[in-house]
């Protein structure tokens, strides 16, 4: 659902569901939440996470995919460069510009360190690679936060969840320091620490999720609650719109808030409604296949926005589906049978699938 808000977005969200850019923060507490509940899986049934295995199953799960839409792009740069359409920024008026070949070299190595987020708050990233901010994001916190969740686990449960209200508390309350009537709006959006309360959302879920799951307690009222949050995410995608504080200081963490409702209810219900919508075959299809369609969609976004939008929205949907499926046969599914000798051998399903 996430990915496909984010799609819809870049293609013609501009004109209608103009709050689909809060899909990013659904990204962003799903992220927090999958992380966190590998590796409390991994301690609970080793008695202890492998951090070199940890980082080893990462990388070959994101690493062959962005290599290969970065090798694609290099040669599409080398080729077409001076070419209007190849920088038409989907938010743009669509005409684009030539793109500064030594620039766009800097921005594929600020990609492949994922320090892409900093590199656009600088003033950096040319079309159509600025989407690569967000993965920058998330990479950060893969690297710092499996590291702290092990030595929060040394602790007693009540200080876990309270150093973890803590930090998200703390990045909310840098929101609100740093937006100075608006001056401070993309220190905001794409900054890792200010982007943490919603990856901390979805760790803190993980926590209380893992411990209550563990004896056997299902959470009460946990389909209204899930509904809940899918309503109040639903009316921020459709009415949320215009560069107001509350798009860069309260929506993030609401929508991360919802979020945490929905994804522990779908983790442990075994029926219902929800259960039976997000189990729905082309959901599913899209959903292991998420990555790929992220890297991609925003350069087919790029490459077809000057066009008329009655076929160019329809020819870039079908180019990014179609990359997609290229990069999940050809790399990532690959990459992925390769990365099972990098887990434990007794580990549970889900870090297999992850």
């Amino acid at each position: 659902m996430a990915v496909l808000l984010i799609l819809s977005y870049h293609f013609i969200g501009h004109y209608w569901l103009k709050g689909a850019w809060s899909s990013l923060d659904m990204f962003f507490a799903l992220s927090g939440f999958l992380i966190t509940v590998l590796i409390l899986d991994e301690r609970r049934v080793h008695d202890r996470a492998d951090l070199k295995l940890f980082y080893a199953r990462r990388a070959f799960r994101l690493l062959p995919a962005l290599f290969a839409m970065l090798a694609v792009w290099l040669v599409m740069l080398a080729f077409f460069h001076n070419s209007n359409w190849f920088a038409a920024v989907p938010s743009g008026n669509g005409t684009g510009r030539a793109v500064d070949v030594p620039v766009a070299l800097k921005d594929i190595g600020e990609a492949l360190v994922y320090m892409a987020n900093w590199d656009v708050i600088a003033g950096g990233m040319q079309a159509p690679l600025p989407h690569l901010w967000s993965l920058a994001v998330e990479e950060q916190f893969y690297i710092v936060w499996p590291g702290l969740l092990l030595g929060l686990l040394l602790l007693g449960r009540r200080w876990r969840y309270g150093l973890v209200l803590a930090g998200i508390a703390a990045s909310v309350a840098l929101t609100w320091s740093l937006w100075d009537g608006g001056q401070g709006k993309d220190r905001i959006y794409f900054g890792t620490d200010t982007r943490a309360a919603s990856l901390l959302a979805g760790a803190f879920a993980a926590l209380v999720w893992h411990d209550r799951h563990s004896v056997g307690r299902v959470a009460r009222w946990g389909a209204a609650r899930a509904w809940a949050g899918l309503a109040v995410m639903a009316s921020i995608v459709v009415f949320a719109s215009g560069e107001t504080q509350a798009k860069y200081v309260v929506i993030p963490s609401v929508t991360a808030l919802c979020v945490t409702q929905v994804v522990p209810y779908l983790a442990e219900a075994r029926r219902g409604v929800l259960v039976r919508a997000f189990s729905y075959r082309p959901l599913v299809w899209v959903g292991r296949r998420s990555y790929a369609l992220y890297l991609w969609h925003y350069l087919w976004a790029t490459w077809t926005n000057p066009l008329p939008m009655a076929w160019g929205v329809p020819l870039g949907v079908a180019g990014a589906l179609l990359c997609t499926q290229l990069s999940w046969v050809l790399v990532e599914a690959p990459a992925l049978r390769y990365s099972r000798r990098f887990r434990v051998s007794s580990a549970p399903s889900r870090a297999e699938l992850a």
